[in-house]
């Protein structure tokens, strides 16, 4: 061999075997470099890797709140109950002052009645809306009988008043203590007197509507019957 041929083969036997020592595998190194990342040969399938615990997301708490029925009113807790209620308030000891309300009636009504024998005995006040002003009767009812109207629609003007009294029952209504339902608020109030104040009696509203003609009255709704204990008076 040339001595000029030698020095180049060496020094292709060298880069020859810089180049085996690149590819050969890698042995487990005692200590990587931190940051350092391994190459991958083009070609080859990722190496496999053992997947990170995933931190849980909690969920949102269950509501505790009751479901809602459907339905046109739902959710709606401020509406009032449909119907008439009717509150009794004392005034003294021989007055009270009676209220029913329905703000969808067209008619309302408070009936006194008596117990035991005078069970059929009645003085019942009607208010019933009207073209120009409301319709206002007093009935005497004697035995499930009316024996007595009295129309005191007009007297509303404090400068007018009248009203009677029940002949068995000895409950009486005045014109003036009444308050009639206005602006909408389907409130009828009355002032009850009684000049017997040893018999127990009852108080019972109701309201009608016009559920098919105007002016028409449908079938009344009746309240729960209030007692009207003399002995609550005293």
């Amino acid at each position: 061999m040339s001595h000029r041929l030698a020095p180049a083969l060496i020094a292709a036997v060298a880069m020859l075997s810089v180049a085996a020592c690149a590819a050969a595998p890698l042995s487990s190194p005692a200590s990587p470099t931190p940051g350092a990342v391994p190459s991958q040969a083009p070609g080859s399938l990722p190496p496999a890797t053992t997947p990170l615990p995933q931190t849980p997301v909690p969920s949102a708490p269950a509501s505790t709140a009751s479901p809602v029925s459907e339905g046109p009113d739902s959710g709606n807790v401020e509406e009032p109950a449909a119907g008439p209620m009717l509150s009794i308030e004392l005034v003294d000891a021989t007055t009270i002052r009676a209220t029913i309300e329905d703000p969808a009636a067209k008619a309302w009504r408070i009936a006194v009645a008596g117990t035991g024998q005078l069970a059929q005995d009645r003085l019942s006040i009607v208010v019933e809306t009207g073209d120009v002003a409301p319709m206002v009767t007093v009935a005497e009812i004697h035995d499930g009988r009316t024996v007595s109207v009295m129309d005191l629609s007009g007297f509303g003007d404090p400068t007018a008043a009248a009203g009677g009294c029940h002949a068995t029952l000895g409950v009486c209504v005045d014109s003036d203590s009444i308050r009639y339902p206005a602006r909408g608020d389907g409130r009828l109030v009355v002032n009850l007197s009684r000049i017997d104040g040893t018999m127990p009696l009852t108080v019972t509203g109701g309201t009608a509507g016009w559920p098919g003609e105007p002016f028409i009255l449908g079938p009344w709704t009746n309240t729960d019957s209030f007692p009207w204990d003399p002995a609550a008076s005293d």
